[in-house]
């Protein structure tokens, strides 16, 4: 989907640093004219195990405390229109290694 002023999200990147999901989100967006705000999932939960308010900036962090697939929903919203984007990460594994 594209906004009409051509603003379209190209990716949404997550990765686990020990049990922090990083989240980064690219777009064309020149004139900075987003809002961002991030649903995670855990697999196996419908609903999204944790919601973010609007920001303006297109990266985000959750610590996850439980094991399993984590994905995440970003809302990218023009500030000047209230128009909404949205585009899903790939699944990523949270896991706990312990030494023996």
């Amino acid at each position: 989907m594209i906004m009409e002023n051509g603003i379209t999200i190209q990716a949404v990147d997550a990765v686990f640093y020990d049990n922090s999901l990083q989240i980064k989100t690219t777009t064309t967006d020149p004139k900075k004219e987003l809002l961002y705000a991030f649903y995670i999932y855990k697999t196996g939960e419908k609903e999204a195990v944790h919601k973010s308010n609007y920001q303006k900036f297109p990266t985000y962090q959750f610590e996850a405390s439980t094991p399993g697939g984590y994905k995440v929903k970003v809302f990218a919203k023009n500030k000047n229109t209230n128009n909404i984007l949205t585009m899903s990460s790939e699944t990523v594994m949270y896991r706990i290694v312990k030494d023996y």
